[in-house]
């Protein structure tokens, strides 16, 4: 079912209405009579919130009591895995609050088999304002189809524009004191010869003087299907060789194949054991956490880092903290066939899932703090004037998590387009002045502040900076326009049964032997087998189920 504008709303069951209407409980009040509304907050370790502000009560909750007259109360606030375990205790025993956020298709299937959510179906339809539906529209539709079962939408998704290519980021300051030079030709990439050289200088020269310098340490589960998570991988690696690691894929005969399983991902891993031999690559893989390699970049233990866009907002901004000399530039990966493009997967989609409680008498309610927060606030041409306590945050970057859902509503590719026109502005080839976003416009002042007086940039305003304008503009939008970027599309899967069986043990299995293959404890002449014992361990039923959804699409 598709969610247009213009369609018709969806006839509704009358007795589904008046069942929903007698399970529903009058909503709670405060002495003033706004109505209470409980919900469920993730949190971050360093909110940057005023002091006397907290999560539940700050510039949004006053901003929503004030114009929507609703209490915010928290039922829980946790931050990262322990948020997921409070959601996971609340759907087990069936105690939700009113609203909160879900992270995958698979929870948000449980609490709908479990009845415990309320069908958004009218909500939206009669209450979510344009810009809502223009975000869902750019991506035809395809957030709202995750979020609909037997033709009844169950959540509102936030939405999720994965773009790449994936990137590496070099101490920029280390390759200047050692005298070299990459990317001679400005095409914004490199290629696995110069990653090479860089880490081994790196390593010997140890820059940092930490007496335990790494070239290149990588995380022990090595790949990621998404570019959001590839910090500390070796993803790109793999895409430079036409590996696709952890992507269910199509051939050009329509046949679906899995991307860490092809003879392109068994060069890289290949390519990966060489480098560990020659000693530049950590000795300690497979071993290190992600809490250990991200140390290792803010102490100058390890000058490279792979990651997202986006990885100096809350990644290497610590290390810029920590040595303000630090200056992390980012490089996309040329293909290993010398053929000077880059490869990347683009994953375009659904976010997470914000819900609401079955029996919470007013969803509408949640709607309208949507429009207001994600459409009225973020589309404001005068934030300064209109709401001020959010300006002021907005100039000091409080996290996101402090908005009642910690979501993003974002039209697709809108975030290269929003930081093409802030480098622009910022260089002066367009006027600051002229821009009606002031979220944008914040960017252009940041990064032109950084261009103008580098030594005088806050770290956290660098990060404007090196993300937006270096990352977004220069490397991601530049290879764009140059035509090098090689994007596959996987399809998208709602929800495989057989991966719900099988995917755990067959990903446990692919990460436990390909550390063994680069660590040498196994021979990569082993790779077939490996492939082979995944199949039969329930890879094969996963790409069976997934050729039949993709054989269905292609006859309707």
């Amino acid at each position: 079912m598709k969610f247009r504008r213009g369609t018709a709303i969806l006839t509704a069951m009358a007795s589904a209405l008046i069942m929903t209407g007698c399970s529903s409980e009058e909503a709670k009040t405060n002495e003033n009579g706004d109505t209470v509304i409980t919900i469920g907050r993730q949190t971050a370790p360093n909110s940057k919130l005023p002091e006397g502000d907290s999560y539940s009560n700050n510039a949004y909750t006053r901003l929503i009591q004030e114009r929507l007259g609703i209490e915010l109360e928290s039922a829980f606030e946790a931050h990262g895995e322990d948020y997921d375990r409070q959601v996971s205790l609340a759907i087990a025993s069936g105690e939700l609050p009113d609203t909160m956020i879900v992270g995958s298709r698979d929870e948000l299937e449980e609490l709908v088999n479990n009845d415990l959510v309320e069908d958004l179906t009218e909500v939206f339809e009669e209450h979510a304002d344009d810009f809502l539906k223009d975000i869902y529209d750019s991506f035809d539709g395809i957030q709202l189809e995750a979020a609909t079962f037997d033709d009844r939408l169950m959540a509102i998704p936030s939405t999720s524009d994965d773009f790449g290519p994936n990137l590496v980021w070099l101490r920029q300051d280390w390759l200047d004191e050692l005298g070299i030079e990459l990317d001679k030709d400005g095409n914004r990439s490199i290629t696995l010869d110069e990653l090479k050289e860089t880490a081994i200088a790196f390593q010997e020269n140890d820059l940092a003087n930490t007496g335990k310098a790494v070239g290149l340490p990588l995380a022990f589960w090595l790949s990621s299907p998404n570019h959001g998570g590839t910090a500390y991988t070796g993803t790109a690696i793999m895409n430079a060789f036409g590996a696709y690691p952890k992507s269910y894929l199509q051939d050009e005969n329509g046949q679906m194949f899995y991307g860490s399983n092809t003879p392109e991902m068994k060069e890289a891993l290949t390519l990966l054991k060489e480098w560990q031999d020659e000693g530049f690559m950590d000795p300690q893989f497979g071993t290190r956490t992600y809490d250990d390699i991200h140390a290792m970049m803010v102490n100058g233990e390890t000058g490279i880092a792979f990651g997202p866009w986006h990885m100096p907002d809350w990644g290497l901004v610590q290390a810029k903290q920590n040595d303000p000399n630090a200056e992390f530039v980012p490089y996309a990966l040329e293909n290993a066939n010398g053929d000077g493009e880059v490869n990347a997967v683009a994953n375009r989609g659904t976010g997470q899932y914000i819900v609401v409680r079955k029996g919470f008498s007013e969803p509408e309610k949640i709607m309208e703090m949507i429009n207001l927060i994600y459409g009225e606030v973020a589309n404001s041409e005068d934030i300064e004037t209109e709401f001020p306590e959010i300006y002021d945050y907005a100039k000091v970057d409080v996290d996101g998590t402090v908005r009642p859902w910690n979501v993003v509503f974002l039209k697709a590719y809108s975030e290269i387009d929003d930081a093409v026109e802030a480098s622009k502005a910022a260089v002066g080839e367009t006027s600051i002045d002229d821009i009606s976003n002031f979220f944008i416009k914040e960017n252009a002042e940041k990064i032109k502040q950084y261009l103008d007086s580098p030594e005088e940039t806050d770290p956290v305003d660098w990060t404007r900076y090196a993300s937006r304008y270096l990352a977004v503009n220069n490397v991601m939008g530049g290879i764009r326009e140059q035509g090098r970027l090689n994007e596959v599309k996987p399809p998208r899967f709602d929800s495989i049964k057989a991966n719900e069986r099988n995917g755990a043990q067959v990903g446990k299995l692919e990460e436990e032997t390909f550390i063994k293959f680069i660590t040498g404890e196994e021979p990569l002449e082993n790779f077939d087998n490996y492939v082979e014992t995944w199949n039969s361990q329930g890879g094969t039923a996963i790409l069976e189920e997934m050729q039949e959804v993709v054989d269905q699409r292609a006859d309707n």
